[in-house]
């Protein structure tokens, strides 16, 4: 992960509409289309940049933390992955890390 992730806080809203399948994907802490098959926007969750390559936001951050606990559609596995990442921005960007959080990542 690089270490020049830039940060920012304002008001988050899916990107959804606004990307390709490839960008949304791109964009998103969890990506469930198999390996070298076209990607498809309903498979990929939890985005945290508007834009590929774009400044990842903090309300977005906040949400994802929220919102992994809801996804009984993802494997567990894959959960736990995005978890440990989600874990390391939320720390990079100053957020505080939840108990049932670092459960999930395997971190406590």
């Amino acid at each position: 992960m690089a270490q020049d992730i830039r940060f920012v806080d304002g008001p988050w809203e899916t990107p959804r509409s606004d990307l390709s399948a490839e960008d949304y994907c791109a964009v998103c802490l969890i990506d469930l289309n198999p390996p070298g098959a076209p990607k498809v926007k309903a498979r990929c969750k939890l985005p945290i940049r508007k834009r590929p390559g774009g400044p990842i936001y903090r309300n977005a951050l906040r949400n994802a933390a929220s919102r992994i606990f809801q996804m009984t559609d993802v494997p567990r596995e894959e959960r736990r992955r995005a978890a440990r990442r989600l874990v390391r921005l939320m720390r990079m960007a100053g957020i505080s890390v939840g108990e049932s959080l670092l459960r999930l990542a395997g971190m406590k």
